[in-house]
């Protein structure tokens, strides 16, 4: 077994730091910063009865300091991360139909409720017409229901 001694790991955090706070960022548009911020409130868990009558569950937690929303749902075992991408926010959908969709919403629309996502491309998707996640319109009716 290799060990990792203190002082690399003191190195390699000073050395991650210097990265992130020295990296340049895009300036999120007011509506991008506005949609991914309604992402933000959605953090917990969240329960709902799918399609079949069974419970689902949804549990949202910032990672990356903040920086993306890790969705986990129970049924499949999938994951989405959202994050803010320059003038937009973006999704990436881990599925159990074993490809990874991308997809871009340009921000939160006027009212506050509703974030269009739209189809930017996929990895391990052989064919277009092989089942995949497309689109997600999100619509946020109060503090309690999306």
């Amino acid at each position: 077994m290799r060990r990792v001694t203190p002082a690399l790991i003191f190195t390699l955090v000073i050395a991650i730091a210097a990265v992130a706070t020295s990296a340049p960022t895009l300036a999120a548009s007011p509506a991008a910063a506005a949609g991914y911020d309604k992402l933000r409130s959605l953090v917990g868990v969240w329960e709902a009865k799918g399609p079949d009558g069974a419970m689902v569950t949804a549990t949202y937690k910032l990672v990356a300091g903040g920086t993306a929303l890790e969705e986990t749902m129970s049924q499949g075992d999938m994951v989405t991360i959202y994050h803010l991408d320059g003038d937009s926010v973006i999704l990436t959908h881990y599925c159990m139909a074993d490809n990874q969709p991308r997809m871009r919403a340009s921000g939160l629309s006027a009212d506050g409720k509703l974030l269009d996502f739209k189809f930017v491309d996929a990895t391990n998707l052989a064919k277009p017409t092989d089942m995949h996640m497309h689109a997600l319109k999100m619509t946020f009716v109060d503090t309690d229901h999306i």
